[in-house]
């Protein structure tokens, strides 16, 4: 009962941290995410001009109605604001209200559900690049976001081809991952490949172990080619943890128990033990999809569960482990970072999440350190199936944001 006891209290305390592709930050918000052309697997990068749409959506934790605003703000290659006005990457008008919501049926707890479209009656993108959403609520006394999402628009100019080996420049099948890519840029004006062209790339969607900025090796003629470079080399960790809960009633894949407690149920996972070998689990890359038994996919009757994580290892000084995966925003928080329990020997956390199929890694943060390590909890294993995403953006000479001229993403063949 200790990890049950606890476990109430870090989700009740913790608040999100650490912006990512979409991410809570508050705890009456929940479930922030986006699909493209109702796809929950499809990465958040629409083409420009085509039909896609975005679908964005979120819970807040009540039936009382909020006036949510959205704000729209364009975003250069790292992320940060760039120089473009409102009018030079917007048709419409900004700071437009959320104007579908419905409150849930047949929960334990109460949330209602907000969701909205991108490109909508109010507003369409015009220029490709970062995008950043931010949900104010009309009636907070400040204007900080409760729930922020990243996306992207491309226009496909550049041409990327790419491929991934676990035999890299510094190891043979030993846990690791080398990428290198070629990027055709014939046509995009391009006057200098090493500083007008800005590649970026994320594994499974996390940032800590992004790379952004690499140098080609070779330009030869319009092709720039990244190969042979250390910092494409990436762990290769695992495949991802699975569990399904779609019936609080009755324990899924990786759960022990159910039990009803202080008006909120809590599902005790199976207790994880670090690993070593390779696991052939079907996993999503960290991805999560809402779904419950009787609701038939309803994003309005799901219920919500606490999810109780554990796993048995010993004490660890200097960093601390943290519970990875979409549903966490890939962040390193307070929200998700585990504690240790000395007497049963495992650390553990809890997470409030809706009832669905989730995938979840255990990393180890170092002190001090920017990206984290699978190794000790995860292994590393050079056939895992990971996800790449590659981002090609375009600085032209003169002008004031990155274009994204081209995009991939690349499943590791196992």
């Amino acid at each position: 009962m200790t990890r049950l006891v606890i476990s109430i209290f870090i989700w009740l305390s913790a608040v999100a941290a650490n912006a990512q592709f979409a991410v809570s930050r508050t705890q009456s918000v929940r479930t922030p995410q986006m699909t493209l052309n109702g796809d929950w697997l499809a990465p958040a990068v629409m083409e420009l001009g085509s039909d896609d749409v975005l679908g964005v959506s979120f819970d807040e934790m009540s039936h009382s109605y909020h006036r949510y605003i959205c704000r729209v703000t364009h975003r250069n290659a790292a992320g940060e604001p760039s120089e473009l006005l409102e009018t030079e990457y917007l048709d419409g008008f900004n700071n437009f209200p959320i104007d579908s919501w419905e409150n849930s049926k047949n929960t334990t707890q109460q949330y209602t559900h907000y969701e909205f479209t991108i490109p909508n009656e109010n507003v369409s993108l015009k220029a490709s690049g970062n995008y950043r959403i931010e949900i104010i609520d009309d009636e907070a006394a400040d204007a900080v976001p409760v729930a922020t999402f990243e996306f992207a628009v491309v226009e496909p100019k550049a041409r990327i081809s790419a491929m991934l080996t676990g035999d890299t420049d510094t190891s043979f099948n030993e846990g690791e991952q080398q990428l290198s890519f070629v990027v055709n840029y014939k046509g995009c004006n391009v006057v200098s490949p090493a500083s007008d062209i800005i590649p970026v790339i994320y594994q499974n969607r996390r940032k800590d172990n992004a790379v952004i900025g690499v140098k080609p090796a070779y330009v030869r003629g319009d092709e720039a080619e990244y190969v042979h470079n250390t910092e494409l080399i990436f762990e290769a960790g695992n495949e991802y943890r699975r569990f399904e809960l779609t019936d609080p009633n009755s324990p899924g894949m990786n759960v022990e128990d159910v039990i009803y407690h202080d008006s909120l149920y809590h599902a005790l996972l199976y207790i994880d033990r670090p690993s070593a070998s390779y696991n052939s689990y079907r996993d999503e890359n960290g991805r999560f999809y809402i779904n419950t038994l009787e609701g038939y996919g309803s994003p309005i009757e799901a219920d919500y569960v606490n999810v109780h994580f554990a796993i048995a290892m010993p004490y660890r000084a200097g960093g601390s482990y943290y519970l990875l995966g979409d549903f966490a925003g890939n962040a390193f928080g307070k929200d998700n970072m585990l504690m240790y329990d000395s007497e049963e020997g495992y650390y553990f956390t809890s997470q409030l999440l809706k009832l669905g199929v989730y995938n979840y890694q255990y990393a180890w943060m170092p002190d001090g350190a920017a990206s984290a390590s699978l190794d000790s909890t995860e292994g590393n294993f050079h056939n895992t199936g990971n996800e790449y995403l590659i981002y090609i953006y375009h600085r032209e000479f003169g002008a004031r944001y990155d274009k994204l001229i081209g995009f991939l993403s690349l499943g590791h063949d196992k």
